[in-house]
């Protein structure tokens, strides 16, 4: 009540005093401040440490690795003699079953106990069904009771549609290699899918007895940690990409991160986060350095809040299993690799999985690597817990804790509740601001009367504008014909697009009228919207600072630059409106298919609505709610606040 009274000169602490009088000037130091503090992240000095072990008893390097020899090298043959005989059967059976049936029967030669799982997945209901086969092999622990379990997954198509088939014939030399040792307190389980993230969301779902549709039978223990391999054709590689954020902005424990790091250093095949090689520090200037750490922060930016994701480890993240991705770092110039672009595609469906095998040396040092991880895996006592889960990464083995960055984020929210205060404070006319003793009494009866007769307007609009949002989110799920494809999904956008500007057009024309003037304050509404996004932004930096990033960006910076001053003239709001527009869904959803899927701002053949639509579905991926309950509701508001009088 002190805060709502001090708008009218009423005796407050000189606390809400001071606020008063200079929140007008506070609002936008603070958000410039935040996002200095964002362009200071970069800056190695200023808040990144080295990256140390946590939890010591992993030991990472602390053994020695014996993969590599003849034996465990020739075994990652065994794969191709398999598809080569499912081949020469003649059978009618599909490309995915035939791969399927032959890595099962690779699972069981090796002594693995082994199942196939056929699924089918769906975008939504009826929409974009895909069927596939997992295939899975499990190695008992001959120590323990299989209580835990460590995994090793990969897809037969690599993120960016290439074969995987390297990773495939290395599971099984691992495999191999793995089955003759006895110091595994865990049970080791390799998975091979024909779907990517798809295929390790159906398995994840059946082996969690989440979902019965596609059950699995043949099961471990409780998931420990999980490490993906992403290996395109080439005949060595330059080192490993390491990728390690989830869908919704799920993080791995950095001990994880770190572990493979150093071990990859250990047998000389360097592992680079998202492959990203660190300039020399002693030949590199202090500018080159930063924007080498600004262009891996903003890709990690793109990953947590987009849900870009390289790699089959981001399904493990949602269920709590550390998890992360490594991938192979191809040479500008690799044969094996040209030649399998070029011919790829004149070949038999199976023989074009099977590009020339890598180079003994890459395959050993690779085989070592994930030796050595899956050896300090094992050594844990319990489920990673010492180290850091929010973190960002501006350098390789450099680190930034949330306790650093989070402060940017507090910089953003609090210049939208200083906002909205005063905006608060200046609603009404000028006469209910007064300080003189002898009209409280009127004055506060003029106050009173003026936020019974706003205040329903108010969020009235608000309601309105936030039930055409709800309609954008749940109509995918009810009539899933609107999103059947790309291009009916982008047509169903731009119809919700042309709705939901009718609307803007048809509640700010009723306030315009001389009888309606009054009945809702554009100060008042203003503030009561940035409130509302002061707290979901509050909210998001804990969960996914990289989204509540982008969503500032995108939603709170131009309902903070929206109506600064109470202007009157055309060209004023011709100005804002533009701003807004340029701003607005349709517009970033435009610019987000070159940053999503690579393709043309002006190509209507694709729609990130709808990628965005499945990673909500099957993936909890938040940039779908947001764009419908938040961005869009509060661009079409700022319209409002703009064009009422």
């Amino acid at each position: 009540m002190s805060l709502v009274l001090s708008g009218q000169g009423e005796k407050t602490s000189p606390i809400l005093k001071l606020s008063r009088k200079y929140s007008a000037y506070l609002c936008y130091p603070l958000a410039v401040c935040g996002i200095i503090w964002l362009l200071l992240l970069p800056m190695q000095s200023c808040f990144s440490r080295n990256a140390y072990f946590s939890e010591n008893a992993m030991m990472p390097g602390q053994v020695k690795s014996k993969f590599g020899t003849i034996k465990h090298v020739a075994a990652t043959s065994m794969v191709d003699a398999a598809l080569e005989a499912e081949r020469a059967k003649g059978s009618n059976e599909t490309v995915s079953g035939m791969r399927a049936t032959a890595l099962h029967d690779v699972f069981e030669k090796i002594g693995l106990e082994s199942e196939i799982q056929r699924f089918t997945f769906e975008e939504v209901r009826g929409i974009g069904r895909t069927e596939g086969r997992n295939v899975h092999g499990i190695l008992r622990a001959p120590r323990s009771d299989a209580v835990e379990t460590l995994l090793v997954a990969a897809s037969w198509t690599t993120s960016d549609g290439n074969t995987n088939i390297n990773a495939v014939r290395l599971m099984a030399g691992l495999a191999k290699f793995f089955s003759e040792q006895t110091y595994w307190a865990k049970d080791v389980v390799f998975v091979v899918t024909d779907s990517g993230e798809r295929g390790i969301e159906a398995w994840l779902k059946a082996y969690h007895g989440v979902s019965t549709a596609a059950p699995i039978y043949v099961r471990g223990g409780i998931i420990q940690a999980a490490l993906s391999l992403e290996l395109p054709p080439a005949a060595k590689y330059a080192g490993l990409g390491v990728f390690f954020e989830g869908k919704s902005g799920e993080l791995p424990n950095l001990d994880f991160v770190n572990i493979v790091q150093r071990i990859a250093q250990i047998e000389r095949i360097p592992a680079y986060l998202h492959g990203m090689q660190d300039p020399p520090a002693h030949e590199s200037s202090l500018a080159t350095r930063y924007m080498h750490s600004a262009h891996l922060l903003l890709r990690q930016v793109r990953s947590q809040a987009i849900g870009v994701t390289v790699g089959v480890h981001a399904p493990f993240l949602r269920y709590r299993i550390d998890a992360l991705t490594i991938s192979g770092i191809v040479p500008p110039r690799d044969p094996v690799a040209l030649q399998s672009k070029n011919d790829g595609n004149s070949r038999h469906p199976l023989v074009a999985l099977e590009p020339e095998m890598l180079a003994q040396a890459t395959v050993r040092a690779l085989g070592r690597t994930i030796e050595s991880t899956m050896r300090s895996l094992n050594n844990l006592l319990e489920h990673f817990h010492q180290s850091f889960f929010f973190y960002i990464l501006p350098a390789n083995r450099r680190y930034i804790s949330i306790g650093d960055y989070i402060p940017a984020a507090g910089l953003m929210v609090a210049s939208l509740l200083v906002q909205a205060m005063h905006l608060w404070w200046m609603q009404g006319s000028d006469d209910m601001r007064s300080s003189d003793p002898r009209t409280r009494i009127e004055r506060m009866n003029k106050y009173y009367s003026f936020l019974r007769r706003t205040l329903p307007n108010g969020f009235g609009i608000i309601l309105r504008i936030h039930a055409l949002g709800a309609l954008l989110l749940v109509i995918p799920f009810i009539v899933p014909q609107a999103v059947l494809t790309h291009s009916t999904s982008t047509a169903y956008v731009f119809t919700m697009a042309l709705a939901s500007i009718s609307m803007v057009l048809h509640v700010s024309d009723i306030y315009w009228a001389p009888k309606n003037s009054g009945l809702v304050d554009w100060r008042q509404l203003k503030a009561l919207v940035e409130v509302y996004v002061a707290v979901t932004l509050a909210c998001l930096s804990v969960m996914n600072f990289s989204l509540a990033v982008v969503m500032f960006g995108i939603s709170g910076l131009p309902l903070l630059l929206t109506r600064m001053y109470n202007y009157t003239t055309r060209a004023h709001r011709v100005a804002n409106l533009a701003l807004l527009l340029a701003t607005s869904p349709i517009c970033i959803l435009a610019l987000s298919r070159t940053a999503l899927l690579g393709l043309s701002p002006l190509d209507f053949t694709s729609s990130s609505f709808r990628v965005f639509l499945e990673d909500f579905h099957h993936f909890s991926n938040l940039m779908y709610p947001l764009l419908c309950l938040v961005y869009w509701p509060v661009n079409l508001l700022c319209m409002v606040v703009t064009l009422i009088p």
